[in-house]
């Protein structure tokens, strides 16, 4: 059976005795003696809470169906009122159908108007993925999958600690509790996970037992008699995904981060932020000197037609880097940005995109479609060319961001020194030099080397290296012109005249000279800003990118050298013990790096993942061995 992928904003209403309800699934939302009060005694109660998340490190809640987020918002006002709570929460929530923002507000339990309002300040647009939201400075995290639960279901990657089944009756909404999705969520319980629900139906029941779950019936809420409750008790083993294998903790927080640029300060930063010391090593004088050292880039979603894996991990890769951008605001301008069609059939592409909804119904706030003469005030754009603008894209001062996060995370920094081996002795890896001195050691070891990684490795992780040289010309050119666009190249003017045409895409060794160079920038700017030919370059900015086969970055455990003749799946790949890679972004750092560095702190920090797994198996750096070897 296909499923319908579709996203859609809830239609509510309310009932005649005043309770939201859907008339799509013809159901109330909560029990009319009180969303609050039930959210409380059957979701909290029925999972020993607040007592079982105290004292530890993380606690995950898994729900099944957002709704008006009352179990959410009860949870978060539990957790903030109890002094012993958890270091971290991590709720983790499934939902088709989301709400507006305002309608959060609307139908909010008067005890949770407060912690409305909050939520409906971070409130995503009902885009399909992942999307989640801080609170209280990172320690809540909410995770919303905007999918089907069948899909969602196997995208899920994460160990619970409590179940939250909130679907609507199973007469109302069967999908939501069929055994087959009941079985893939129960596959995510760690040893001793509990569950509750208010639905007491047989067949529920019995496939909650059939997945290790220990079921006993309670007092229930309001006019139901009872509810259901379990422990997750085994006897049997779960067959989990061979595809994905989960990290064993290492003997202490200790972390070495191989290179200083965008990937590097990414995990840098993540790892501080979770109380880890953090040793950073890079052969510059300084923070950001190699492919990071460029003064401004461009960061931007990768849309397509087809909903394809750039795409998605493109736009959430730009959704962790806006977070980036609250605290550093000053270097960054994501406030717009224009892509010209390389020709007409791509701007007939567009036009299909918007006229059919496909690959869905774009967000103004994500996407939209209109004409370049439209900001002729800003750009100097006067044609009637079609342009797909991205409202939530821009500048970064790519250089000075990643040496002040750097500077910030609070990292010990090593410059000047080179790293010429790597080698793990009794569970530590530690970094020698040229001389074979001792830089530093640590438990565990992020590669973010570019182009350096498989010299480091002793590897041949397929990165190639590509030339990359952008057109510089003087601060007199382009008067009526200030931002970026993109499309058949790119345009950077400052606001302090750092103008940038470009870029070229040469392989490494094989570069053209000079003159071709330049030549091959200014016909792009001639395809940009066809009316701004006028322009005098006065020199290059040079750098080296690596990128991967199929353009998506590397980011995961490094692949033993030695590997099984034959594989049947991903997750048999042998891997290096505690040793991780960042690289092969291509000219995209700015949207992968800081997702890189959330994957990889997930999986050693035993955090839900921040992406699906569909998603990181695509990223797996271990992909390509997989692809040799596969029966």
């Amino acid at each position: 059976m296909s499923i319908d992928t579709a996203v859609r904003r809830a239609a509510i209403s309310l009932d005649e005795n005043g309770c939201p309800f859907s008339p799509e699934f013809g159901d109330i939302y909560a029990s009319k003696q009180g969303a609050f009060e039930q959210a409380c005694h059957v979701f909290l109660g029925g999972n020993s809470l607040p007592e079982r998340w105290q004292g530890q490190e993380n606690f995950v809640i898994l729900e099944n169906g957002f709704g008006l987020g009352t179990n959410f918002l009860a949870t978060l006002k539990a957790w903030r009122n109890d002094p012993n709570h958890s270091s971290k929460l991590h709720f983790v929530s499934i939902e088709k159908y989301p709400l507006s923002a305002e309608q959060l507000i609307t139908f909010a339990d008067p005890h949770l108007i407060s912690e409305a309002r909050e939520l409906a300040e971070r409130w995503p647009a009902p885009v399909p993925g992942v999307h989640e939201l801080s609170f209280n400075d990172g320690q809540v995290a909410l995770t919303l999958y905007f999918m089907d639960v069948r899909m969602a279901s196997k995208r899920l990657l994460l160990e619970f600690d409590a179940l939250y089944l909130d679907g609507f009756a199973p007469s109302k909404n069967s999908g939501m509790w069929e055994p087959s999705i009941l079985t893939a969520l129960c596959k995510q319980a760690k040893k001793n996970a509990t569950l509750s629900t208010w639905c007491v139906a047989g067949f529920v029941r019995r496939a909650l037992e059939n997945n290790g779950f220990e079921i006993v019936k309670k007092p229930g809420f309001g006019k139901k008699s009872q509810m259901t409750t379990g422990v997750y008790r085994p006897k049997f083993t779960h067959q989990r995904s061979k595809d994905f294998e989960y990290s064993s903790s290492p003997k202490d927080k200790t972390l070495m981060v191989i290179g200083a640029g965008l990937s590097g300060s990414a995990v840098a930063s993540a790892f501080c932020r979770r109380g880890w010391k953090v040793t950073v090593i890079d052969e510059g004088a300084i923070a950001a000197t190699g492919a990071s050292a460029i003064r401004y880039g461009i960061a931007h979603s990768q849309p397509s037609s087809d909903d394809n894996q750039l795409f998605r991990i493109t736009r959430r890769g730009l959704d962790l880097l806006h977070e980036q951008s609250l605290k550093y605001s000053k270097l960054f301008e994501l406030n717009g940005l224009p892509q010209l069609p390389r020709d007409k059939q791509e701007e007939k592409l567009w036009e299909y995109w918007f006229s059919t909804k496909q690959p869905f119904e774009f967000p103004s706030k994500l996407l939209y479609l209109t004409k370049a003469n439209e900001f002729s005030h800003v750009f100097g754009l006067n044609d009637q060319r079609s342009i797909l603008f991205h409202p939530s894209s821009g500048l970064v001062a790519v250089s000075r961001f990643v040496q002040q996060r750097l500077y910030d995370s609070g990292a010990e920094l090593i410059f000047n020194r080179k790293v010429s081996k790597l080698e793990n002795d009794n569970d530590k890896w530690a970094a020698y030099g040229n001389r074979g001195e001792l830089i530093a050691s640590a438990s565990v070891c992020v590669i973010c080397a570019g182009n350096r990684s498989n010299a480091l490795l002793n590897q041949h992780l397929p990165i190639r290296n590509w030339t990359g040289r952008l057109s510089l010309l003087t601060d007199e050119d382009l008067p009526n012109f200030v931002g970026a666009i993109t499309g058949p190249g790119y345009v950077i003017r400052t606001k302090d005249d750092w103008i940038g045409v470009g870029a070229t895409y040469e392989p490494e060794g094989s570069e053209t000279d000079e003159y071709s160079a330049h030549e091959k920038n200014l016909n792009k700017l001639k395809q940009l800003l066809p009316n701004e030919q006028n322009v005098l370059v006065s020199g290059f900015y040079k750098g080296v990118r690596c990128s991967t086969p199929d353009r998506l970055p590397l980011v995961g455990k490094v692949p033993s050298q030695y590997q099984p003749e034959k594989l049947s799946a991903l997750g048999e790949i042998k891997r290096e013990k505690a040793l991780y890679i960042s690289s092969g972004m291509g000219s995209r750092g700015l949207v992968f790096s800081d997702l890189a560095a959330r994957i990889i702190a997930a999986d050693i920090c035993g955090e839900p993942s921040p992406i699906e797994k569909d998603l990181l198996l695509a990223m797996d750096p271990g992909r390509f061995i997989y692809k040799t070897l596969r029966c």
